[in-house]
């Protein structure tokens, strides 16, 4: 997770509190007194703007640090979802291969990056659709990584990274066997 997401997601908790529920954060309070000297609080204060104060922002962050990675992790897995799905939808009659590996490497980012969880989790590369013209092939040399092909004869192979090669070199290959 970066700074960035972290703030995104802290940011968007504040929302969901009041200046006092704020203030009321052990720590919170000792600093916002001596930044408006023992003044009472405005009304135009927000929780975002009491963020702001120096000194407040570590004590938030790490009060609702808990908080903030169950909403990332909610979030990583709401998007492995969405992946998930739309590989689901690829189709190799009419879309190229291309798309698929956009979106194996999306999913493998977001697995590996932040879940640290595996591909066959959620992806059986065997049952990926392959177009009915070049079926054969791809069953016939099952022993080598090739999960599809496309309608322009584009293949997605690899075991540990994944590529795309064309069939035609897949077949010259193979020829001799």
């Amino acid at each position: 997770m970066t700074t960035e997401d972290f703030d995104i997601i802290l940011y968007t908790r504040l929302n969901e509190e009041t200046l006092q529920s704020i203030v009321n954060i052990p720590g919170v309070y000792e600093i916002v007194s001596k930044y408006f000297n023992n003044d009472i609080l405005l009304n135009e204060e927000t929780p975002q703007s009491i963020v702001n104060i120096p000194g407040v922002y570590e004590i938030l962050s790490k009060h609702f640090n808990n908080d903030i990675l169950e909403m990332w992790e909610y979030e990583q897995y709401i998007k492995v979802k969405e992946i998930v799905e739309r590989i689901g939808l690829w189709n190799p009659e009419f879309q190229r291969t291309s798309v698929l590996l956009k979106l194996l490497n999306e999913l493998t980012e977001v697995l590996y990056g932040t879940l640290d969880l595996k591909l066959d989790k959620y992806v059986n590369l065997r049952k990926l659709p392959v177009r009915d013209f070049f079926k054969d092939v791809v069953d016939k040399y099952s022993a080598y990584p090739i999960w599809t092909c496309d309608f322009e004869g584009s293949c997605l192979v690899g075991a540990e990274k994944f590529e795309i090669e064309p069939i035609d070199l897949i077949l010259r290959r193979f020829e001799g066997e």
